[in-house]
């Protein structure tokens, strides 16, 4: 599948980078950050919608949040982790990881402007 190889690219940069450079943030790290930014964001209004009330909280929000960090731990095991390395070594991930924050970025303000226009959230004062 075509999403999955961009995810694993991903995943392999943020973990290249982490390895690299002893910096606190992984691969798990950036998908996660993906995950919140980008598809978290339009999930949360539109299942709130869909689902609002008692069960939308205790049930609805956990799977939300815990979704990357299941998907991180079953899908790179040790031999996956060792395949994608195999398959991006020979790739620069320099300035990589900027463009990957710049789209994820971008994608949110996007998301943002675009929720506050359609009236999925409003901007309003309330006293």
């Amino acid at each position: 599948m075509a999403v999955l190889k961009w995810i694993d690219y991903i995943w392999f940069v943020g973990e290249f980078f982490h390895r690299r450079e002893k910096s606190p943030g992984d691969g798990a790290t950036l998908i996660m950050w993906c995950w919140y930014l980008d598809v978290a964001m339009i999930l949360l209004p539109l299942f709130h919608r869909i689902a609002g009330g008692w069960i939308f909280y205790p049930v609805i929000v956990p799977v939300l949040l815990a979704a990357p960090f299941l998907f991180c731990r079953f899908r790179y095991t040790a031999k996956r982790q060792d395949e994608i390395f195999t398959r991006y070594s020979g790739k620069k991930t320099g300035k990589r990881l900027l463009a990957i924050w710049a789209v994820i970025v971008g994608i949110f303000c996007l998301e943002v402007l675009l929720m506050v226009l359609s009236g999925l959230w409003s901007i309003e004062s309330h006293p």
